[in-house]
């Protein structure tokens, strides 16, 4: 019994000594502020059509075209938007609700855990 205990005892003493990490050290530190894929989709009816938007992370810019055949069933001053974001983050103004492109519109990415942040401009316009 005694051998058994101390076995546990020094397993135990191992796990502590080698076990969790400090994760501002880097080894689990999310640090993504791109956005990996975003799509705008009408903001009313009952069409299912969306239109991929072009991310130029470098420039901070993104960029919506609707194609000639999807231009009735988008009107780009009323949409919705969604958007892949790395692990942890969030984007502010949040992407819910109804949002007019017609303008340049800026959104932010944030980490939670770093504060680290990345800014884009959002537009949209009609193919011609």
């Amino acid at each position: 019994m005694k051998k058994i205990l101390a076995l546990v005892s020094a397993a135990l003493l191992a796990l502590g000594l080698t076990g969790c990490t400090d994760p501002m050290k880097g080894d689990f530190l999310h640090t993504d502020t791109t956005i990996s894929a975003i799509y705008m989709s009408p903001a009313t009816g009952t069409s299912s059509v969306s239109v991929a938007g072009v991310i130029d992370n470098e420039a901070g810019t993104i960029k919506f075209t609707v194609p000639k055949a999807k231009r009735k069933d988008i009107d780009i001053s009323e949409v919705k938007l969604r958007a892949t974001v790395g692990f942890d983050a969030y984007v502010t103004p949040v992407l819910t609700g109804i949002h007019d492109l017609s303008e340049p519109f800026d959104i932010t990415v944030t980490q939670k855990m770093t504060g680290e942040h990345k800014s884009y401009t959002l537009s949209a316009s009609y193919e011609k």
